[in-house]
């Protein structure tokens, strides 16, 4: 059997118009799919704001999950959302706060099934756990200790420094709020490391002075704990919202008030 040229002629006259309508179909698959700069950055500007506010960070997330829709790599775009929720239910008032810590959860942990080496899948597990255990209760925040402990032994363990030393610090507060053993896992030495490392790490954060000033206080340790609060109010940044600055260096010159009078 011979081959019929004049059959594969016609079939390739009858296929080379489909090449430029798939190549533009795909063109426009790519300029749909890539991430928008400007919808990022507005987002990112919104929660950078010294005023940041509730309408503020939903008008955020909300530019997170537009971006979300139509993003191909939405890695980057779950630890945002995760991160913008957890803001939400700090910000939102009670009774609402638990939605908010769920959809960040929501975010964070499907981050980390698909990325697992990736440090915010569990660091804002955590973070979100923190918040539904604050916002249900001493029961709650039992039931749900052990998981926020292993989130947060597992982010330090792939980045201590991510999110300002995020772990350090949230570890170091958890052994300092909790019961001491046996009831809990408080334990202020563990407190102090956790949060010496968090200040060794990122200096300029208010919050990982501040925490680390009250846990010495507490070893009555109040030389360096005044040290501390001093550097509170020298610090450039906050570690989650910018109006947390301020309210941390309120807290710093009241405990150095008191100071003088004791």
């Amino acid at each position: 059997m011979t081959a019929n040229p004049g059959r594969f002629a016609s079939s390739r006259r009858l296929l080379r118009p489909l090449f430029p309508l798939a190549f533009l179909l795909l063109l426009q698959f790519l300029i749909a799919a890539a991430p928008n700069p400007d919808r990022l950055a507005a987002a990112e500007a919104l929660l950078k704001s010294p005023t940041l506010d509730f309408p503020q960070a939903l008008q955020a997330r909300a530019l997170y999950e537009e971006e979300l829709a139509s993003a191909p790599g939405p890695a980057g775009l779950l630890a945002r959302l995760a991160r913008v929720n957890f803001i939400l239910g700090d910000l939102a008032a009670t009774g609402q706060r638990e939605n908010f810590y769920h959809s960040g959860l929501t975010a964070a942990e499907r981050l980390a099934r698909e990325q697992p080496g990736n440090v915010a899948g569990p660091y804002w597990t955590a973070l979100n756990l923190c918040g539904l255990a604050a916002a249900g209760g001493p029961l709650q925040g039992r039931k749900l200790l052990p998981r926020i402990l292993e989130n947060l032994h597992r982010a330090l363990a792939l980045d201590e420094t991510y999110d300002q030393a995020g772990a350090h610090r949230v570890l170091g507060r958890i052994y300092f709020e909790a019961p001491r053993w046996p009831l809990s896992v408080g334990d202020l030495q563990k407190s102090r490391r956790h949060l010496e490392a968090a200040v060794r790490l990122a200096p300029d954060v208010s919050t990982n002075h501040l925490y680390l000033a009250e846990t010495l206080l507490k070893l009555n340790d109040r030389s360096q704990a005044r040290r501390e609060l001093e550097q509170v109010l020298t610090a450039t940044r906050h570690a989650i919202q910018p109006r947390g600055l301020q309210e941390d260096q309120q807290e710093a010159r009241r405990l150095l008030e008191e100071f003088k009078v004791k």
